[in-house]
Formats: structure tokens, sequence, C-alpha cells
């Protein structure tokens, strides 16, 4: 493993700006249509593009802000009271928020929209990775450490009553990657699964419209003229890409065929303008960050910044898989949008602090790498041995160094001179041994030998 320097850091960048371009080009070329043909936009073709190009060079700017911030620092108040003040955030804007569409997710400035869903995914990830650190040794057992994702219930619950159960369900998705990655129990994790998929049935049986969504994932053409219109549009946007696609700004279901083309379904249209080329590159951009982000983390020697890796990494990534399974009616719609490319302030500005906060592990980890001499080959396998949960600050803890192989040998050894050697058997598996008669017979056997030896040396 070469040291990290930049080796991980530039793509990440390159990955963002990539993405950011792309996005604003998306939402230019899917919204002209609809902002020209209507007067709510005072037939203005750039009403979506100058707000998208906005967002994007304010989150640009604090992108470069939070790699400079020292997160050490900044980390006691970003975890337990950012999260109350989240809380109280969340509860306010479900009384004192603006409803649209019969929702009420944003605070509404003037022109300018806030969602406070969006910050609060970040600070869940802020608040785990500290949480997680300091209690790193309870892990394992998921009841000690209880207040924390108690917490991220609660705010998952807030969120889901905006009504907004896809947000909600990838705050707790979140949650459960960053337990695995800080060494919960594989038992706890699927007691944890096994209560989640019963609450989104019970969630999904309590709303009307959410059963809907269901039978038009498992039949979109059953009723393609009402139900199951936008999934329908969705699927012949990308089918009449084609492989080459249709060229950028030539799509034909921009046309007010294809509702919410500019903000969830934004990649239908990306698909039907850029072909399964275009398409399988914007997946594979994604991918790329995603592998970057998790070898970051897993290079990372501070177990608080790599679960911040972990967690930011994640989030990203799922919900574009989510949107993009969406769009292709791989899974029931929800109302996920796809990051950096769907039209939204407040998504693409946190996803970007979300990007300059893996930019600043990156050069902390670059940094340290730099002060540490050149490892040996060995050494560099033992790293490969070690995970999140064996890592302890800037220093690597293998899972076995041969250490207590050596020193028990040399025990063994030792004791041959006053009596026979004792067979080393791990403290874990002793209780087996009386289960099989073969080993119990051994053990007894080994035990009259030694006694006698005993006899005849006292």
């Amino acid at each position: 493993m070469k040291p990290l320097r930049d080796s991980l850091g530039r793509p990440i960048f390159w990955v963002t700006v990539i993405l950011g371009i792309l996005g604003v080009l998306s939402v230019f070329s899917a919204s002209v249509v609809m902002t020209v043909s209507t007067d709510d936009f005072n037939r203005n073709p750039f009403f979506f593009l100058n707000r998208q190009l906005g967002a994007l060079l304010l989150g640009m700017l604090l992108l470069c802000v939070v790699r400079r911030v020292d997160l050490l620092r900044w980390r006691t108040f970003l975890s337990l009271p950012a999260m109350f003040l989240m809380l109280l955030t969340l509860a306010a804007v479900l009384v004192v928020g603006t409803e649209i569409n019969g929702a009420r997710r944003w605070f509404v400035l003037g022109p300018i929209q806030f969602q406070v869903a969006e910050l609060a995914k970040l600070l869940v990830v802020f608040y785990l990775a500290d949480y997680l650190d300091r209690h790193r040794n309870r892990v394992h057992n998921i009841l000690s450490i209880a207040p924390a994702w108690i917490l991220v219930l609660v705010a998952a619950f807030l969120i889901e009553r905006e009504p907004d159960l896809s947000t909600a369900l990838v705050v707790v998705a979140t949650m459960v990657a960053m337990l695995y990655a800080a060494g919960a129990s594989w038992r706890d994790l699927r007691i944890m699964g096994l209560l989640g998929i019963v609450l989104i049935v019970g969630m999904t049986l309590a709303k009307p419209y959410r059963i809907d969504r269901w039978k038009i994932f498992l039949d979109p053409f059953a009723d393609p003229l009402k139900d199951g219109y936008q999934s329908c549009n969705s699927l012949m946007a990308i089918a009449s890409g084609g492989i080459w696609g249709r060229g950028l700004g030539f799509s034909n279901q921009k046309f007010n065929y294809l509702p919410e083309q500019h903000t969830d379904f934004i990649f239908a249209i990306f698909s039907e303008e850029m072909g399964l080329v275009g398409a399988l590159g914007l997946f594979m951009l994604f991918c790329v960050l995603g592998y970057c982000g998790l070898r970051l983390a897993v290079n990372c020697r501070r177990p608080y910044l790599s679960l911040l890796a972990v967690g930011i990494t994640f989030q990203v990534v799922l919900q574009a898989w989510i949107n993009i399974a969406v769009v292709t009616n791989s899974i029931p719609s929800t109302g996920i949008p796809l990051p950096f490319l769907s039209y939204g302030g407040s998504s693409l500005v946190v996803t970007l602090i979300g990007m300059g906060i893996l930019l600043n592990i990156a050069d902390h980890t670059s940094r340290h790498s730099r002060s540490l001499p050149k490892e040996s080959r060995s050494r560099r396998r033992m790293r490969r041995g070690s995970t999140l949960a064996t890592s302890d600050e800037e220093q690597v803890r293998a899972v076995s160094t041969g250490e207590w192989e050596a020193s028990v040998a040399q025990a063994r050894h030792e004791r041959t001179r006053s009596g026979l050697p004792q067979p080393v058997v791990e403290p874990r598996l002793t209780g087996r041994l009386p289960f099989h008669p073969a080993a119990r017979a051994e053990r007894e056997r080994l035990r009259r030998r030694l006694k006698r030896a005993q006899t005849l040396d006292s």
C-alpha cells in the first residue's frame, strides 16, 4: 500500500467537480422547457440554472473552508450539542415550517428554501462517530450504547413525520453501517434489521399512498395514464436513449411528459440524453467515490475520522443507488434526490460539505503518513489484518502479531522441565471438550500422566 499523500484526495476532489458540473448542465437541460412554457417562473429559461449554479458555488466555497477546519477541535460541539439542536429544529419545522405539496420539510426565508433533514443526516454522522469512538469497548453489546441509537431513532421519527420516510430510512441505514464499522456483532445487527423490516411494513400499511407505490412497483403498466404514469415515462425515457443517447439537451420526455424531471427523476432525462454509456459512466463515478471514501476510512488511523468517512461515503452512495433504482423501477418510488445532479440547494450544499470533510480526512492522513518511516512488507501485511475496531488513534494494532503465540510456546517449553507439557487450548473452546468423547478421554489421560510425573518428582 503506497503512502496516501494525494492518492485518495485527488480522485475524491475531481469526482466531486465532475459531478457538480454534470449536475448544473443536467438541471438546465431538464428544466428549460418547463420554465419557458409557464408563467410561474416568469418564462425565464435560466431560473433553475441560476439557483443550482449559486448553490454549487456556495457549496464549493464551504468545501474549501471545511477542508481547512480542525475537525478534532470542533468534535465536542458537533457531537451531543449539535444533535440536540438538530432535534429541536426538526421538531420546529413540523410546527412552523412551510408546507409544500402536503409536506412540512422546509424553512422559507424569501427566495431561500432550506430543508432541515439534509443537514440532519450529516449531524447524525458526526454524533455517531464521536459516541462510537468514545465507547468503542462497549460496541459489541448493542444495549450498552442505547443512548446513541435511541437519539438517532428519535431523529428518524421526526423526519418521517414531515413526512419523509425515505430520508428517515437513509439515516437509520447509515447508523447500521457505522455500527458495523465500529465492531458491532452480527447478531445485534440482524436483530436490528428484522425490527427495521417490521417497522417499515407497519409504516407502509399506515399510509394508503405508500401501498399504492408498491402496487405501481409491481406492475407500472397496469394503469399507465394515472398511477403508473411517472414510472412508465421514466422507463420510456431510459429506453429511448439507446446506447449513445440523443445528445445533451435533446430529450423528448422533458417536454412536460415526465413529472419531477429536474429533481427526483433527473436520471431518466440524463439517461435519455447521454444513453447507456453516459448512465454507466455516472454510475461508475459514484462507485469510484464510494471506493475512495471507504479506502480512506480503512487507512485513516483515527477511529473518529474513520467513522466520519464511513458515514459520509455510505450516505452519499446509498442515496445515489436508491435514486437510480427508483428511476429504473427496481424498487418502489421514494423521494430521495440524486446527489449532485438533482435540483436542490440544501442537498447540494450539504453534500459538498461532506466531500470537504472527506478531503479534510485525506489531508490529515496524508500528513500523518509522511511523518512515519517507510513500512516493511510484513508490516503492510499486518495493516491489512487491522480493522476500525482494532485501530487505536495513530497506532496500528494488527489482529495477530505472533507475540502471543511465541510467549505460549516458551511457557510450554519451560514446563517440560518439571512435567509434561499441557495442551494449549483457547479459553472459549474449553467448554466444548467435555461434549466430545475422544477429547474427554485424551484430557483424562494427560491428567493422569501429569499427576504420575509430579508424584515421581516429589
